[in-house]
């Protein structure tokens, strides 16, 4: 069928490689298709062509579809199975944090609302008022033209203390909300944003290992340490993208618009970097964040931990676009770190690389890093690598384990630039 077709065009440039993707995409613009899991991998095929295009006219093409998809009536049709796939005209449910939950309420105050599947928010609730039914006491007290997620949070900030006793009064009771498809929510389907000349792929992604310490060398070209007015949109922008895969982060939740600097790479590539909140900053490890870009799309974020010269990475690239050009990326997001922060070194912990974490233990991560000049410290780490490699280097079909991935995991990981 046309879908799995373009599915396998996915790495597909060079000659004639547009005309095949324009006249699939033609035919599935008109389709219906018949499933929520059909729908779904073709909104995730437009969105990695939206920010790896062929050309003009694939471009024009897949803005149009995307523009439009939230009124297809296959859409339509599964919107409750698609529910949390963050695909505009779908609603989001999650247990979204207190800064979380107050941005949502200021910015569509329309659209949220509590889960009212939530029994355990509505029991915490009820307990607050002495009734049964937390849910039913709103109702009573209301305001017209409130929604009961708003009301409820108006009277948490309306409570005694500062904000760290109110956001922890608010996360103890952990109430879920949902965010209603509505004008400008957010959705990964509008993510993409404007930003200067498109960088057309012309050639299959390159998916081989770069060059670590040539590519750590070459500095991004443009850094631009942005105003607050456009510190704070970048920010949100970071926040929608959580929040349209059902995530929260504190350190784009408490971002700060004042410290927010635009780092413009090479091929379309991006980052938007910021600070955390001063009343946030805790001792003599300074946190950031970033959105990572191509094309004014979002592709990844990274959580990272930055003292002296050295950066302790949280790197995640959304999965959408993974199995393309990760590892280039990472090798960008390294020569980033060390431009704006001089980092000599870079660590990624052990959850990143599977310590409780089963995401990143059925992906590979250790090795990933590895494979990229992350070294362990401990003694034990390296005679276990250097085993698996023995065994890999004798039958390259062999994989490590989840038992020794898991135990692999317990081992940080380094690198170090000189």
């Amino acid at each position: 069928m046309a879908l799995r077709r373009l599915e396998k065009l996915r790495n597909a440039y060079g000659p004639g490689c547009a005309e095949r993707k324009l006249a699939l995409l033609a035919r599935l613009d008109r389709a219906r298709l018949g499933s929520a899991a059909e729908v779904s991998r073709l909104h995730e095929a437009l969105c990695f062509l939206r920010a790896y295009p062929d050309d003009a006219r694939v471009l024009r093409r897949v803005q149009a579809m995307l523009a439009r998809f939230a009124r297809r009536a296959d859409l339509r049709a599964q919107r409750d199975a698609l529910e949390n796939s963050g695909i505009a005209g779908t609603p989001i449910r999650f247990p979204f944090f207190w800064p979380t939950a107050l941005w949502l309420a200021r910015e569509w105050p329309r659209q949220l609302v509590l889960d009212r599947l939530d029994r355990a928010a509505d029991r915490a609730i009820g307990k607050l008022f002495g009734v049964k039914s937390g849910f039913a006491a709103l109702d009573r007290i209301r305001p017209r033209g409130l929604t009961d997620a708003v009301h409820f949070l108006h009277l948490v900030e309306r409570m005694p203390g500062d904000s760290f006793v109110k956001e922890a009064f608010y996360d103890a009771l952990e109430p879920v909300l949902e965010l209603r498809p509505g004008r400008g929510t957010p959705s990964r389907t509008h993510a993409a944003v404007r930003m200067g000349r498109i960088a057309w792929q012309h050639r299959p992604l390159d998916r081989a290992r770069p060059q670590m310490r040539a590519e750590i060398g070459r500095p991004p070209q443009r850094v631009r340490p942005l105003p607050v007015r456009e510190g704070a949109r970048w920010i949100a922008r970071a926040r929608a993208a959580m929040v349209t895969r059902s995530r929260d982060m504190d350190v784009f939740a408490y971002g700060e618009p004042r410290d927010v600097r635009l780092i413009e790479d090479r091929a379309g590539l991006a980052f938007a970097l910021n600070g955390l909140s001063a009343e946030r900053r805790m001792g003599a490890r300074a946190t950031h964040g970033s959105l990572a870009l191509k094309n004014g799309v979002p592709i990844g974020y990274m959580d990272l931990g930055v003292t002296g010269r050295h950066v302790e990475i949280a790197f995640n690239l959304f999965p959408t676009f993974r199995g393309g050009e990760a590892a280039h990326v990472f090798a960008r997001t390294l020569a980033m770190l060390r431009r704006i922060f001089r980092a000599e070194s870079f660590g990624i912990d052990s959850y990143q690389l599977g310590r409780g974490n089963r995401e990143a233990i059925d992906s590979g991560a250790w090795w990933f890093y590895y494979r990229l000049g992350f070294r362990p410290r401990a003694a034990a780490a390296k005679r276990l690598a250097r085993r698996e490699l023995a065994r890999w280097r004798a039958d390259r079909s062999y994989r490590s384990s989840k038992a020794t991935l898991e135990k692999l995991a317990g081992f940080p990981l380094r690198y170090r630039v000189r």
